[in-house]
């Protein structure tokens, strides 16, 4: 990162980082650049605790699904160590070909500039545009 680049303690830059690196352009580098470990995640499916490879799976398999979509950022808030983002991801999957699109809604928490925690809601194929 240049030193005209965004402050990596700023936790608006962490994330938008991680979201442009690790889903718009496949970096698995930056989990562990980005992300503390062990790191939390909130969703529908109940709470999870990840490791860095474990977290490099799951970014693995939504390379298989997504491919290097396209994001599109609605809106991203701040508030203390705590962003909000409103993000669609649109992509083509490795495996079928079928064009995907899955919409987020993220808070993600961010320590010293790395990400510790997210709560995300989403809807796949789904376009809330």
């Amino acid at each position: 990162m240049s030193s005209d680049g965004p402050d990596p303690r700023d936790p608006v830059a962490a994330v938008e980082q991680w979201q442009a690196r690790a889903f718009g352009e496949c970096d698995l580098s930056a989990v562990d650049e980005l992300v503390a470990e062990p790191f939390v995640r909130h969703g529908p499916g109940g709470t999870a605790t990840r490791t860095h490879a474990e977290l490099k799976h799951d970014l693995r398999q939504y390379q298989r699904a997504l491919g290097k979509p396209t994001i599109t950022v609605h809106g991203r808030v701040a508030d203390g160590d705590r962003v909000w983002s409103h993000v669609t991801l649109r992509g083509v999957s490795i495996d079928t070909g079928d064009v995907r699109i899955v919409e987020r809604l993220q808070i993600h928490r961010v320590v010293d500039g790395r990400i510790v925690e997210v709560w995300s809601l989403y809807a796949t194929d789904v376009d809330w545009g």
